[in-house]
Order: C-alpha cells, then structure tokens, then sequence
C-alpha cells in the first residue's frame, strides 16, 4: 500500500504550524503491501505517554498522531503528536507532559516511513512543504485502564543485569559513549593531584594543565600524555620545590615540597576518571593506541565508585581491561610492549593470585598501532578479548571470585567479601579511568631491562626509588618516542 505525508510548516513569529495530508506511497521497493508492526501504548505516571514500535531495518522514521478524548467519549483540547527515536529494540515516542486519566481514550495513528524526508519551498512567505513516503495506520483507539511506572522495563526496554548509576539499563543499548570530537566535561573529570595512596606508587603526579597539556582532544582522539615535571618547573628543580595542585584539586593529597630523597613526582601525568557515570556489569570497549618508551604503562581500567570493601591496597577491587608495558626489549618476556594483560584485583597484596592472562602479538608491537580492548563483565564471569578474540576468563569458585584467593591471603577486607555476592568485590559500581603512569613499585618486576639494554635503574623496594629513576633518565628518556596513551573511543553496553 502506497502514502504520503506532506506537511506544510509556515512560520509565525517564530513558532512554526505544520499541517498534514496523507497521500500514497510504499515502503519497499517492488511496492509491495507494507504491514505496519503493531504499537504498545502506555499511560505513565504522574503524567506521560510511551508509544513503542517493533524495530524494522526498513524504517527510517516514525510519527505518531493521536486525539485524547474524555471519559465520555468527546474530544479533548489535547493532541499529541510528534517523531519517535531510534532504540536498540524498535522506535520510541515519548510525550511526559500529558496527564492522562482512567477511563480516557486515545484515538490514534501511526506513519512509518523508509526514506527521509525533503523540504519543498513554497516561495517567500515563508511556507515550505515536507514530504515523506511511507505508510499509515489510522484510527486505532487505545483506552486507558492503567498507569505504569515509567522506569519499569517492557517491550521497550527488556530487563538486563545491567545497572546504571542513577538511571536505569535496557538490554543491549548503549548506555555510555564517547567518541572523542571534543572534551566532555559532563562526562569525564581530569584529575588534579599527587596519587600518595596508589598501591602502585608510580612516579606521577595528575595534572589538568591548560599550558603543555597532559589531557587533550586532537584529531578525533583523546591524547593522555607525560611530561617531564622538571620541564615544566622552568627555574626551579624537582629536587628542592614545592609542587602546588590545590587548585582545583580532585583528591586528598594537593601539595607536596620536595626533601631529601623523597624528590617531586618525575612525571606529569593525566588521569581521567567519569565521575558521574558508573555501571554494574556490562561491556565496554576502548579503541587504544597504548604507549611505546620504557617504565610508561597506560591505565585503562574500571575502579570501584565507592569503597564497599575498603580503599586500602585496592580491597574495593580493581578490573584491569588492557595493560600493555612501553618497553620493547626483546627480552622482556611479559613485561615488554608485545604482552597484552587483562584481569581482576580482589586486593593489591594478592595480586599474584590472579595472575593475569596474556596475549602476545605475533608481529611488531601492541602500540604500533589502534586495537579494540573489550571487558565482558557479568553477574558470573569475567572475560577479556582484544579485537573480538577472548584470551581471559574467569569464573567463580565454591564461595565466589575470593575462592582463588590462597588461604595466606587473608585479613579483615577479605572477611567483607563474604558479605557480598558472588562475584564480590565485583558486584557494586565502578567508573571508567584512563590514564598513564610510569615506573613504581608493581608494574615492572627489578630484572627487567630498558630497551637500551640498561638494568632497570630503581628497586621497587628501595626507598630511593623515584630519585633512582630520575637520576637515570638518560637511559629510559630517549626511548619515549611514543610516550602517549591515544583513544578513538569508549562504549559501555548492556547485557
């Protein structure tokens, strides 16, 4: 069956009438009858309408027309009408200031069409024509016997494990993304201080700077990026000066003066976290370009938005999607730039409990250039992938995750884990945080060599530890020929 809608818009004083004329045309090429799926109508409370339609690869537009009559059958001054929005199940028209009431009727019709729409002008009063081809259905009536919930899940949102900070999850639909054509601040907060208490002490401090930036947008990309904080000093040294972030700073530690051994932090580095998005379970993917130079490593993880099971040595746990080291020294067996990681921290103290899984590059190096680095986190299982190839999984024991954990492992935060699920601590809220850090007391074992060659030039016990490293600069500085951590994209998807 063939229509059309033509609608006239003419402007008045900067409001714009539009007025409709169904006419035929089809949706399919060959012009074959086209059935319209059948809608779902639902009265919401306090007030509200939802109209859902069962998705169709074909249709590329929904409108939907209706007339409120009373309780009595006469017609209301209320009309609705107005386009749907594409969902992941079907096309979604939402109108939240209509109060509808039991006993009320809704005589109604929907337009679909498989093509967009083109403005005709008229001439120069302002009147223009818009035409669509597709197909109607007319005067359906929807009577109102209830009022629902509008955050309860139905034909338009099916139900997930997914939770959503704030909001509510449907199966399958992407609940948070960023693709990078600008900074976002409603999405992401740089952080801004001296990480004192991270259980891997790396030499860094985060900055959100405006002059030689550690956090940038540039071609499409989001750009985290260390710096030399001896550079950046100009006149002074990191071995006698006072490094001041209480300016907008986003944690405890802001300030910090250097004194004897315990000199400035090294690096300036840039550390974002989304401070008003978290999610429980999920799929999230990064598109990453991760940093080539030896002792820098990119921190692509999701970190608990509150401590439920303490903040001491990561109790609260930590899910690392992707952790590549910079140093290409063949002979850096998993601690070089050819070793993909991936995998949970129940507590920093146990970390080799869950010794990560590995995935070697067969050719060049994980940071020559873009991979997809996927987390697939569900009520139970972890499973990692890169470019849609898993290489780490993990389910719970007898007694959850914390069943992997040895019997020498324990202390008073492994007793909090027995209050939660199964996958405690994984079980609660957690953000997404990118970052880079170099060096510390973790991420690179004390016989790894520089890709010069160069003994690693601190211990990761040594109470000189970051003088050592800072010391020995002229060993690891002129390998960060690609010190950046670059991201194409972030998505986080339901189950």
């Amino acid at each position: 069956m063939l229509k059309m809608l033509k609608a006239k818009m003419i402007s008045v004083m900067g409001f714009t009438r539009i007025s409709l004329l169904f006419l035929l045309t089809c949706l399919s090429v060959t012009c074959v009858e086209y059935e319209i799926p059948s809608v779902t109508l639902q009265a919401l409370k306090p007030k509200g309408i939802r109209v859902f339609l069962p998705d169709d690869p074909r249709i590329k537009l929904f409108l939907f027309e209706g007339i409120v009559k009373s309780d009595n059958g006469t017609k209301s001054e209320r009309e609705i009408w107005g386009y749907g929005s594409k969902k992941k199940y079907g096309w979604v028209y939402e109108d939240f200031d209509i109060e509808l009431k039991f006993g009320q009727s809704i005589d109604y019709s929907v337009f679909v069409s498989g093509n967009n729409p083109s403005f005709e002008s008229k001439g120069s009063d302002g009147e223009s024509e818009l035409k669509l081809f597709g197909n109607i259905r007319k005067f359906n009536t929807f009577l109102v016997t209830v009022l629902e919930d509008p955050t309860a899940h139905g034909p338009h949102c099916p139900k997930t494990a997914t939770r959503v900070r704030g909001g509510k999850a449907c199966a399958k639909e992407v609940i948070f993304e960023d693709n990078f054509n600008r900074f976002r601040d409603d999405l992401w907060q740089i952080e801004h201080y001296i990480p004192i208490d991270h259980p891997e002490h790396p030499f860094v401090s985060y900055q959100r700077r405006t002059t030689d930036p550690t956090v940038k947008i540039e071609n499409g990309t989001l750009q985290i990026i260390p710096r030399i904080q001896q550079d950046l000093l100009k006149s002074e040294s990191i071995l006698t000066a006072t490094l001041d972030l209480n300016s907008g700073c986003t944690q405890p530690l802001c300030s910090i003066r250097a004194t004897g051994a315990e000199i400035l932090p090294p690096i300036a580095s840039g550390r974002l976290t989304t401070a008003r998005f978290a999610f429980t379970y999920g799929t999230i993917h990064i598109r990453a370009k991760v940093p080539i130079g030896d002792w820098i490593y990119p921190e692509i993880l999701l970190a608990p938005l509150s401590q439920k099971y303490g903040s001491l040595n990561d109790a609260s746990g930590i899910l690392k999607i992707a952790l590549v080291r910079g140093n290409v020294e063949p002979g850096n067996d998993k601690y070089g730039n050819k070793i993909l990681a991936g995998g949970p921290i129940i507590n920093a103290k146990c970390r080799s409990a869950l010794e990560f899984y590995y995935k070697t590059i067969p050719v060049g190096y994980w940071g020559d250039d873009f991979h997809e680095y996927t987390l697939h986190w569900a009520p139970d299982h972890l499973k990692f992938s890169v470019d849609n190839v898993t290489y780490g999984f993990y389910k719970p024991g007898a007694s959850g995750l914390k069943s992997w954990l040895p019997s020498s492992c324990r202390g008073p935060w492994y007793e909090l884990l027995k209050t939660g699920g199964i996958m405690a601590p994984f079980d609660d809220h957690f953000q997404i945080v990118l970052g880079v850090a170099v060096g510390g007391s973790v991420e690179f074992a004390d016989y790894i060599k520089s890709s010069n060659g160069e003994n690693k030039p601190w211990r990761n016990r040594g109470r000189k530890a970051s003088l050592s490293f800072w010391q020995n600069r002229d060993t690891w500085l002129n390998t960060w020929t690609q010190p950046a951590l670059v991201i194409d994209y972030v998505k986080v998807v339901a189950l």
